[in-house]
């Protein structure tokens, strides 16, 4: 990329020291645990953190968990490793904020997690996401990343297949809008047969009936082996009608939409530069993170491709103005 510049030296742990580049950024989606809850863990993640100069990060769990069958001779680690079954894991978030709260005070203050382990599709939900603020009371920043229609992934989850205007959703959409919590969510725009927004309006559904809920649309609705025709117009339909709306461009919409073959598409240049508060960048890393740098500073040609001010507010600015302020992590 044109705005490294790299740095000669290694530490002890094996990584490079801190690069120079000409845009820092925070981190809008990441997770700490994988399909079965393992993580490379903390010191590892600000290790890379700092390789990549990323300064702050949201950190999710992740509220589902592959199961490994009795049938099964090798362990499944991703959910799409076979077509084993996935159940919802509550002590996703308790492994979280117990590996936040053995860290110093100066790398506390660089993550800002989320809860996410209930079921979006039980009532008892909200329970769950209180318990977590009664037990680590000044912790969370928000919700997520909920998962509704999520490709492969929908039909592996035990129970009723989730969707983003469940009325299960309703009091934690409200909860997260009294309290200031903005919800990350991936709900699959459409599917891969038909290649139509046939899901749109599920997420649009949930999005109007909560005005004073900011809602993150991951992956801008994107998902393998989906290639929705008019996402561009159905994103910017989207922007001009629903201000508590936001967006991360995680995962494979940027390879497979925004910047194909390494170059940004004009259109979604144009969208950036007309919404530049709307849009964050994420790793999307869950649980390891070896090649943590190369998917972080995947954008950095796009923020070369936009104007300076643009680039600064997708990359870094953009993800606190969202967040709520909160009160210094204690133990």
């Amino acid at each position: 990329f044109t705005s490294q510049v790299f740095s000669q030296n290694n530490d002890s742990h094996g990584l490079p020291e801190k690069t120079a580049y000409k845009y820092s950024i925070n981190d809008a989606h990441c997770h700490y645990v994988d399909f079965i809850q393992n993580t490379d863990g903390m010191d590892i993640l600000l290790k890379q953190m700092d390789n990549a100069n990323v300064d702050n990060i949201v950190l999710f769990g992740l509220s589902v968990t592959k199961l490994w069958t009795d049938y099964d001779r090798e362990q499944p680690i991703y959910y799409d490793d076979n077509d084993a079954p996935a159940y919802y894991y509550a002590f996703t978030d308790v492994i979280l904020a117990e590996a936040i709260k053995k860290l110093p005070e100066g790398q506390k203050d660089r993550i800002y997690p989320m809860i996410c382990g209930f079921n979006p599709v039980d009532k008892n939900g909200l329970d769950h996401i209180k318990r977590m603020v009664e037990m680590y009371p000044d912790l969370w920043v928000g919700i997520g990343e909920v998962f509704f229609r999520h490709d492969d992934l929908t039909r592996m989850i035990y129970g009723r297949n989730p969707t983003a205007n469940c009325v299960s959703m309703d009091p934690v959409y409200e909860y997260a809008g009294e309290k200031n919590l903005p919800i990350w969510i991936h709900s699959d725009l459409g599917d891969p047969i038909s290649n139509k927004p046939a899901f749109l309006y599920e997420m649009e559904e949930a999005i109007k009936k909560h005005p004073e809920t900011k809602i993150v649309w991951c992956h801008i609705g994107d998902t393998r082996g989906v290639n929705v025709r008019g996402l561009d117009k159905i994103t910017i339909r989207l922007l001009k009608a629903y201000p508590n709306l936001y967006y991360d461009i995680s995962w494979v919409v940027f390879e497979q939409i925004i910047a194909p073959q390494g170059k940004p598409r004009q259109e979604w240049l144009a969208i950036f530069e007309e919404f530049p508060n709307r849009f964050m960048v994420g790793s999307d890393k869950i649980g390891g993170f070896s090649d943590y740098k190369e998917t972080i500073r995947k954008y950095d040609l796009l923020f070369d491709a936009l104007t300076p001010e643009t680039a600064k507010k997708m990359a870094s600015e953009n993800m606190f103005e969202l967040l709520p302020k909160r009160s210094k992590i204690t133990n």
